[in-house]
């Protein structure tokens, strides 16, 4: 048989060819068409799934675009299973692994990514997706075993970028309107449009939305070492502020409502009715009523027409709503100034005006002029009977049952006094308008018994508000000589003097012109390309105030009074935006090609083996940490390379002599570990005492298995602020005087040292038993002691209390300790 295998060529290998033949690194397989052209949903998709480059993305997302026809028919804002997988991807997947090229970007490539992903996102299905994401996310951080708890850092900030997401997408006025546009457009099926605004109603009117984002950002903060500032979409009032706002941005721009759009007008009125219900009343009716009073009068009957759709009581919490708004415009002018009288006239014209167009309306009024008036002020009772002034049958009603609740005694002891003024400029208007009426009246039982009550009150404000009524209704229906006088310096002091002028107030109705704002008081707009930046230490609730009327200084420029080439024609120019790389001094050496974070497993094992590109092995390792602890918490890319990544984390040289190369090579490994602590504690235990490994690399394997033990126990935090790992020259710099706390409340807040926390554990965990111990050795024998029984029901308790499995301990067992001590012992035999 040897005969027969005849060799052909035979060539010599040497072993170092050999080697350095295993060693090259195959390229990682591309899709086939990530060059290629989009021609159907089925290819975006599939390059969504194929882990895209941000080139690659950025071309899924423009063709995914609304107003692009190359589509073959198809759109993601209308609802289809392959349209719901596009955006599980973008939502799910895609996006969280490119959020720092994107939404931590400054430059004009990544504005344009993040205004494509609002564009694609701005949809019922994008927005459900995302609510979707979060309510994923906040169930499993629940998870609180030993074993997860290194994962839990990872899913905090997956949970801080998704609801950043949300909050990018959601933050603009239109953003309601867009997504009744985007519906209207693409479902041409009435039906399933009325279900989709069902479906974004329980979304963003029923506290979906504001539920989740609220415990998300609890999430968040818990996680958070530092103090951060709170989500809009976690704040009720300001989240209703947002809704209240759009819901006039959508008034303001559909056209045609009063004529053909029933449907968009019962849209709004639906997403209206179900936003009342998240109990900021006066933040939704707010903005919707300043605006439509500062527009024309036609936008103004719309919402009045708008208002009358309302049905039950959520007509009653508007009508109120607006009562208290109106308060508050009466209520910043003295009484007496002309002002106030002009600004009572039109809230009359613009309370009459609702009234004439809904019954309801009226009858509602009555009902809060009689007894449900809560608002404690005069101003808005003045334009309220005004109002109601115009019609005596009205009037009359609302005298009658002001009177009864005037007489009762339920009423004079614990209704504020202000409240039970609101009775007596109804006299005034009902005399003028039928003097015969308030004469009899006058001599009715109800008034009289009404009188008497209140001179019998024991409280003496309202015994004199009893007296002035009195008084001031007989100085208008008896003659001189027969009219009721009471001799009482309380009458005749300023506060009844003030009572008896009530019954002379006359207001008429003035024009709504009035309640709108000055031309210069204008709330100027703000670019949707203009980026929202968070600013420590400032309120975001100052957006909700109204506009100040002071002049602001926008900009300042310098002018040259000795130019000759000075010309007022030429136009003005914004600014162009900034690129980090034209700072180059030499435009020949701007390096246009820059290499960015990795952003998947593969592109962080392949940085890490570029040790010949300098940039690209520094972002890899300086990203290292924080990528396999985001990764790790979903998805299978750090399960299915965890010992790849630590072989090549273990033997990694420091080539380029980088500061801080130990720390963040150590950080790196102790996310790997943390990752699989079970199997890569076996590993680092086998590979620390058979790999061939210098003794700083075997070191750093033991530092990484006790580190990552504790911080599996939930000590992480602590050893981290007492190792440093950061290098001094790297240390934050203390903030700015004016940024810091008074020094007593400084002294007060300031973290402590590591070291003095430290000593106070051991002070807590080992001297304070020992002193109690010793305090009750000292304090007699035993049998003198006084002992304590416990209840029942606490024994009870505590024998219905389930024990916690102890999670931790088979894994520090089973993967650090037994590993460890086994192989010391057994290399300790075989030295």
């Amino acid at each position: 048989m040897s005969e027969l295998l005849v060799p052909i060529r035979s060539k010599a290998i040497r072993s170092n060819q050999f080697n350095e033949s295993r060693a090259v690194e195959a390229p990682p397989e591309q899709p086939k068409d990530q060059s290629e052209r989009i021609e159907s949903a089925d290819q975006a998709a599939e390059r969504l799934r194929c882990q895209p480059k941000q080139e690659t993305l950025v071309d899924v997302l423009k063709w995914l675009q609304p107003c692009n026809k190359s589509t073959s028919g198809f759109d993601i804002r209308r609802q289809s299973s392959l349209a719901s997988q596009i955006l599980h991807l973008l939502v799910n997947d895609v996006l969280p692994d490119h959020w720092s090229s994107i939404f931590e970007g400054s430059t004009k490539e990544t504005r344009k990514a993040r205004n494509l992903v609002i564009s694609v996102l701005c949809n019922v299905g994008g927005i459900s997706a995302m609510t979707t994401r979060l309510k994923v996310l906040i169930e499993q951080n629940e998870i609180t075993d030993n074993a997860r708890l290194a994962q839990q850092q990872g899913q905090a900030d997956l949970l801080k970028n998704a609801l950043s997401l949300l909050e990018l997408v959601l933050e603009q006025e239109s953003c309601i309107l867009r997504v009744w546009l985007s519906m209207s457009a693409s479902e041409p099926n009435a039906t399933r449009r009325r279900l989709l605004w069902k479906e974004l109603v329980a979304l963003l009117g029923n506290g979906r939305v504001l539920s989740l984002a609220s415990e998300a950002n609890d999430v968040v903060a818990k996680a958070s070492s530092s103090i951060r500032e709170a989500s809009w979409l976690a704040e009720g009032i300001r989240y209703s502020l947002w809704v209240g706002k759009n819901l006039v941005h959508m008034l303001e721009k559909v056209k045609d409502w009063k004529e053909i759009d029933a449907e968009a007008r019962k849209a709004w009125v639906q997403m209206l009715e179900r936003a009342l219900t998240l109990g900021h009343v006066d933040s939704i009716i707010q903005p919707i009523l300043e605006r439509t009073i500062g527009m024309p009068d036609q936008l103004l009957e719309l919402f009045q027409v708008h208002i009358m759709a309302i049905k039950g009581s959520a007509k009653k919490m508007v009508i109120y709503s607006v009562l208290r708004i109106v308060a508050k415009a009466t209520a910043s002018y003295p009484i007496s100034s002309k002002a106030s009288d002009k600004t009572i006239a039109a809230a009359a014209a613009l309370i009459c005006s609702a009234s004439k167009m809904d019954e309801e309306f009226a009858n509602f009024l009555l009902q809060w002029l009689s007894s449900d008036g809560l608002v404690q002020d005069l101003s808005i009772r003045r334009a309220v009977v005004a109002a109601l002034a115009e019609d005596f049958g009205k009037l009359k009603s609302a005298l009658s049952e002001s009177l009864q609740s005037f007489g009762d005694k339920l009423f004079i002891n614990h209704t504020p006094i202000l409240q039970q003024e609101g009775l007596v400029p109804l006299f005034g208007y009902a005399h003028r308008a039928n003097s015969r009426h308030v004469s009899e009246m006058a001599r009715s039982g109800p008034y009289l018994n009404a009188i008497s009550n209140r001179l019998a009150a024991s409280s003496s404000r309202a015994s004199l508000l009893g007296m002035c009524v009195g008084t001031a209704v007989s100085e208008l229906v008896d003659p001189v000589d027969r009219r009721m006088n009471f001799s009482s310096e309380e009458v005749t002091c300023s506060r009844g003097q003030h009572y008896l002028r009530l019954t002379k107030v006359h207001d008429s109705l003035g024009s709504i012109d009035d309640l709108r704002p000055a031309k210069g008081a204008a709330v100027p707009q703000i670019s949707q390309n203009q980026k929202r930046l968070p600013v420590k230490g400032t309120q975001s609730s100052k957006d909700s105030k109204p506009p100040s009327t002071e002049s602001k200084i926008i900009s300042i420029e310098e002018i040259q009074s000795g130019s000759e080439y000075e010309d007022d024609d030429l136009p003005t120019y914004a600014k162009p935006d900034s690129d980090a790389s034209d700072s180059d001094e030499d435009v020949m050496v701007v390096n246009r090609d820059k290499p960015t974070a990795p952003v998947y497993i593969n592109d962080l094992i392949s940085g890490l083996r570029d040790t010949e590109n300098h940039d690209r092995h520094t972002l890899a390792l300086t990203h290292a940490s924080s990528l396999i602890r985001r990764k790790a918490a979903f998805g299978n890319e750090v399960l299915d390379s965890t010992e790849e990544l630590a072989s090549i984390l273990t033997a990694l040289q420091d080539k380029w002599n980088l500061e801080d190369f130990e720390d963040l090579r150590l950080q790196a490994m102790i996310a790997v570990l943390i990752a699989q602590p079970l199997e890569m504690g076996q590993w680092f235990s086998r590979t620390c005492f058979n790999g061939d490994y210098s003794i700083s690399q075997r070191a750093a394997m033991l530092t990484t298995l006790g580190l990552g033990a504790r911080e599996l126990a939930g000590y992480g935090k602590d050893d981290n602020a007492l190792i440093k790992f950061n290098q001094p020259s790297k240390a934050q710099k203390p903030p700015f005087p004016s940024k810091q706390l008074p020094p007593k409340l400084h002294a007060l807040y300031a973290p402590e040292a590591p070291l003095t926390t430290t000593s106070k554990q051991l002070e807590n965990e080992i001297l304070q038993p020992m002193a109690l111990k010793a305090a009750d050795a000292l304090s007699g024998p035993n049998a003198l002691k006084t002992r304590t029984f416990s209840s029942r029901m606490d024994v009870e308790k505590k024998k219905r209390t389930k024990a916690i499995p102890n999670a931790l301990a088979k894994v520090v067992a089973d993967g650090f300790f037994f590993p460890l001590t086994g192989r010391f012992q057994a290399h300790m035999g075989t030295s």
